[in-house]
C-alpha cells in the first residue's frame, strides 16, 4: 500500500451529493475482482497480506497480528463504508478466477479530491496486478461527478509503489518534508513524494 488506512473520515456535503453507493461497484479485469467483502476473506487477506510484514513496511499501520484485526477492517472499510454515500470506503483486491484475496484499494473522499492508499500481498508482487488493479479503480473514480483530483503519498524509499504510480500515469508534484509516521520504521517521521492525477492531465 502507498499509505495505509487512515482513520480521519473528512467527507463535505459537495462530495456526498456527486459520490454515492452506486459507484461502489465490483470492478473486473483480466486477472482481477475488485470488490466488497465477503464472509471468509479475513484468514486468507491476513495470510497473503495484512499479517505479513514486509507489506507493511511502508503503512501507516503496523503488521496485523491476528485475523480479528483483519475483520475488523474489513467489516469497516469494505463492508460498512459501502452503505453511507460520500465515505471513504476500499475495495477488496482478489484474484479473477478463483476470488482469493490478496490487497485492498483504498479511496477517501474530500470535497473534489480523492485521496489513494493500494496494496497486493508480497506473493502477488512482480506481475503488474498493482498497476492493473489502480488502472481499473481510478476509472471509476473518474466517473464520479465534480472529481478534479486524484492523489497520495509513498515513502521516498518506496520505489516499487513510486514506479507503479508512474505506470498510471500520475505525476511527481514534489516531496514532503517530514510527512509520515510508518511504524515499522520508530516515531520519526519520514519524507514522502506527492504523486497526483488531475482533469488537466
Amino acid at each position: 500500500m502507498v499509505g495505509g488506512i487512515r482513520n480521519d473520515r473528512a467527507v463535505t456535503s459537495e462530495y456526498l451529493w456527486g459520490f454515492g453507493m452506486e459507484d461502489r461497484v465490483e470492478l473486473l479485469t483480466k486477472r482481477l475482482r475488485l470488490r466488497r467483502a465477503r464472509q471468509g476473506d479475513a484468514p486468507v487477506l491476513f495470510e497473503n497480506y495484512t499479517g505479513v510484514h514486509s507489506c507493511s513496511r511502508f503503512l501507516q499501520r503496523s503488521v496485523h497480528q491476528d485475523i480479528a484485526r483483519t475483520a475488523t477492517m474489513l467489516d469497516t472499510w469494505c463492508d460498512a463504508f459501502w452503505d453511507e454515500a460520500g465515505a471513504p470506503f476500499s475495495w477488496v483486491i482478489a484474484t479473477r478466477d478463483d476470488d482469493e484475496p490478496i490487497g485492498v484499494f483504498v479511496a477517501i473522499p474530500e470535497a473534489h479530491r480523492i485521496e489513494i492508499h493500494y496494496g497486493i500481498g508480497e506473493r502477488f508482487w512482480g506481475h503488474g496486478l498493482a498497476a492493473e488493479a489502480g488502472h481499473a479503480a481510478i476509472s471509476a473514480l473518474w466517473r464520479s461527478h465534480g472529481i478534479q483530483r486524484i492523489w497520495t503519498v509513498c515513502d521516498v524509499e518506496h520505489v516499487g509503489s513510486r514506479r507503479v504510480l508512474e505506470k498510471l500515469g500520475f505525476y511527481c508534484e514534489g516531496t514532503l518534508r517530514k510527512w509520515l509516521v510508518l511504524p515499522a520504521f520508530g516515531d520519526v517521521a519520514r519524507d514522502c513524494y506527492v504523486f497526483s492525477l488531475t482533469t488537466e492531465h
